[in-house]
């Protein structure tokens, strides 16, 4: 019965963060809680671990934490057993998580007995901006999208997430596509035969995937500018090109600076 509701707690995770993951994320409001998360009051003697982590989204239930110490790590941090305010942590913050070390080893682990999560710093959802391109250039031309299995995103031109902040992103595009999403760039793919490539022509083409590639400039105080493409062969892409990504009251938004079809 206990693994029967387990399933059903990630199922629900993955479908709500599918349905959600182009709006923006708030957290629950307070549960009479004895303190606020920034006051400084955390009771860290009650923690046996503590771990670093950004803030990648949340419903009422649990957030979604990409560790700041472990490029690889992702978890799930249960609020059921909390009893703070969580309304001023918001996406992209940096925070700190007490909890009593026990951690449910799947994907994303689960943290299922959390003590505290104080906000340490205001941070850029720029994970949830990214999300937001991406997803909007996979309903781009959806005649790319016929029989594909899976998406390799290529972000080795990205100057601004972290690995953990990468890692989180697949996560989210493939929890919204419902489609296997993964780390590759041409070179890869080309290498495990995933492109087909005609010696004699040049013609190259993902026979049942997509390639997702972004560029991005370094940031300019609350700015950026990027590339964003999606390929499926040397005659199918379609591209958001010189494209500027702002901040304004708070939110990430951008602008299309032109659109290219081939």
């Amino acid at each position: 019965m206990k693994k029967c509701c387990l399933v059903l707690s990630i199922i629900c995770f993955s479908l709500f963060m599918g349905g959600c993951a182009r709006k923006e994320t708030s957290l629950p409001p307070a549960k009479d809680g004895p303190f606020v998360a920034n006051e400084g009051t955390t009771p860290t003697e009650k923690s046996e671990v503590t771990m670093l982590g950004k803030v990648i989204g949340g419903w009422d239930e649990a957030i979604l934490i990409a560790n700041t110490e472990d490029e690889h790590g992702l978890y799930q941090v249960s609020l059921d057993a909390l009893s703070q305010d969580m309304s001023q942590i918001k996406p992209g913050d940096k925070v700190e998580i007490g909890f009593d070390g026990l951690v449910l080893e799947i994907y994303p682990a689960i943290i299922t007995n959390p003590d505290y999560i104080k906000l340490l710093e205001n941070g850029d959802d720029l994970v949830g901006l990214y999300h937001g391109i991406f997803q909007d250039l996979f309903e781009k031309d959806a005649g790319l999208n016929a029989d594909i299995d899976f998406i390799a995103v290529d972000l080795s031109k990205d100057k601004l997430l972290t690995e953990s902040e990468k890692n989180a992103l697949l996560y989210l595009l493939g929890t919204s596509t419902q489609i296997e999403t993964r780390q590759g760039n041409y070179e890869s793919l080309l290498s495990e035969n995933l492109i087909i490539r005609d010696e004699n022509t040049g013609f190259s083409h993902l026979k049942t995937g997509l390639l997702l590639q972004l560029e991005t400039s370094e940031l300019n105080i609350n700015s950026f500018r990027f590339t964003a493409e999606k390929w499926r062969s040397s005659l199918g892409a379609y591209t958001l090109y010189d494209c500027v990504a702002k901040k304004e009251n708070g939110s990430w938004n951008y602008e299309i600076g032109a659109e290219m079809i081939s």
